[in-house]
């Protein structure tokens, strides 16, 4: 689940050719997402997302749970919804939501 967008700041110092230290700050985009699998809040940059994804549309799941496990396990729960098996050559438009 998309919670939220962050914004972060880092603040860096070099040294010029002259010996002086100059501070620079560099800004940062994450996002903020609660996994849903294991409820479990995580952060991932926005360079690592891509930004259709980072809505409620999709689902998340975080590093430490098995995504594939996970996307079999709804699979199944849609499966059930649709009351269709797994061998069947419905496709799902054709399947009627009750």
């Amino acid at each position: 689940m998309f919670l939220e967008t962050l914004k972060t700041i880092r603040l860096h110092k070099r040294q010029s050719k002259l010996g002086m230290y100059h501070t620079f700050k560099r800004k940062n985009t994450v996002y903020v997402f609660k996994c849903d699998c294991c409820g479990m809040v995580f952060l991932r940059s926005r360079g690592r997302v891509d930004p259709a994804r980072a809505t409620n549309d999709y689902k998340h799941v975080c590093s430490l749970c098995d995504v594939k496990k996970y996307a079999q396990s709804i699979g199944v729960k849609m499966r059930k919804i649709y009351r269709t098996d797994a061998s069947s050559t419905h496709s799902i438009g054709d399947v009627p939501v009750s």
